[in-house]
């Protein structure tokens, strides 16, 4: 028997030839369906691929009529995996993917897995309690440098060290190392991405980057969809002959796989999902392309979507425990489900250390992460500022 995660749906060729060699297939996917394969599937665009193996875990040990004790250990350590692949795969954080999600954040603060632990100390603010944002920028980063910069077997290591201290250790600092060599690397490529794309922008960017590794062309358009705001492919080349591989990504209320399906034929290979796309394409129609999804995402794309708005004004004089404990029920954050943003009028910066800014207003004041904001000591006016810790 074959069982696929995160890939498989639309593999009609593949899993016809294992089912004449006499493999059984059972498909485990999100993606999009293009052309679905004939086996047995388990789909939902709701979860990401290692959401929907928890739940199919989970489902087979009932199944099997295991004890509730049983049970209770499999979503344990189940649940800690999706919940990183959860956040890290920018599914929406809704329904039963946020409870899957916010079960794992538990599970995660009170982790004896060895490797879990050491990647938890070096990933999050406070490694007793990681966030959504902790796992995001901290957990996912360092995971996905494996695949982008060596080989995946190198994150895989930090999950096999569960009763070895210095395994751990080891495999963690090879995964900062990675982290630091990716950073740098995405840094470089994407100063020079800048240059090339100009003071503007279009409405839909496509990128051809001729120098560029195949397994940062994903990041790169992330960075494109963060300066620009709109969405971006990045397109880098390929390993067979007169060909060029891309990553997509996307802006809130742009389902890039449903804008870019009516160019399928632009497309060698083509699939993905809502935020993230990924395709194969002859070099020679990259100009064809560039020009069809400007003019395609041209009427969706709101040039003020990088405009924050605020959901309520904040009064510090009413923050203490108890508003932070009823914002700690809205998590985990992530896509779909985005942290409350608060604007708070008549204040002032006092501090700003690495991260964390102090701001004060009247005579109250707090402390909360400032995560890529220019923010200096004794700014004053008013500020928009996301869910406080």
């Amino acid at each position: 028997m074959l069982i696929t995660v995160d890939n498989g749906i639309n593999a009609r060729a593949a899993v016809h030839l294992a089912q004449r060699l006499g493999i059984d297939v059972v498909v485990i996917d999100h993606h999009r369906i293009q052309e679905q394969a004939e086996t047995t599937a388990v789909w939902s665009d709701a979860f990401c691929g290692a959401g929907l193996a928890a739940m199919f875990a989970w489902a087979l040990a009932l199944k099997a009529g295991w004890n509730d004790t049983r049970v209770d250990r499999l979503l344990s350590g189940c649940s800690q995996y999706a919940t990183i692949a959860s956040i890290a795969d920018c599914v929406p954080l809704l329904d039963g993917t946020r409870t899957l999600a916010r079960l794992g954040l538990a599970e995660l603060s009170r982790s004896r897995h060895k490797g879990v632990q050491e990647l938890l100390k070096h990933a999050c603010t406070d490694p007793s309690q990681p966030d959504s944002r902790d796992v995001a920028f901290g957990v996912a980063p360092r995971n996905n440098a494996a695949g982008r910069m060596a080989h995946p077997a190198e994150a895989l290591a930090v999950f096999e060290a569960a009763l070895d201290d210095e395994a751990a250790r080891q495999s963690v600092d090879r995964l900062n190392q990675l982290n630091v060599e990716r950073q740098c690397t995405v840094k470089a490529h994407f100063e020079e991405l800048i240059e090339s794309v100009g003071p503007s922008s279009p409405a839909g960017l496509v990128v051809y980057r001729e120098t560029s590794p195949k397994g940062i062309a994903g990041l790169l358009a992330s960075k494109c969809v963060e300066k620009y705001s709109v969405p971006s492919v990045v397109l880098v080349p390929s390993t067979a002959p007169g060909q060029v591989v891309g990553s997509g990504r996307s802006i809130p209320g742009i389902d890039l796989f449903e804008t870019l399906r009516p160019f399928e034929e632009l497309f060698l290979r083509f699939g993905g999902h809502a935020q993230a796309v990924g395709l194969t394409m002859a070099v020679d129609r990259i100009e064809e392309f560039r020009e069809t999804f400007a003019r395609s995402v041209e009427p969706l794309v709101r040039r003020d979507s990088q405009r924050l708005d605020a959901e309520a004004e904040l009064n510090l004089s009413f923050v203490g425990r108890h508003f932070d404990e009823q914002l700690l029920l809205l998590e985990p954050f992530g896509e779909g489900n985005r942290p409350p943003t608060f604007s708070i009028r008549m204040a002032e910066v006092l501090s700003v250390r690495n991260k964390w800014v102090r701001i004060r207003q009247g005579r109250s004041s707090i402390e909360a992460l400032c995560w890529d904001i220019p923010l200096r000591e004794q700014m004053k006016g008013d500020f928009l500022v996301e869910f406080l810790r």
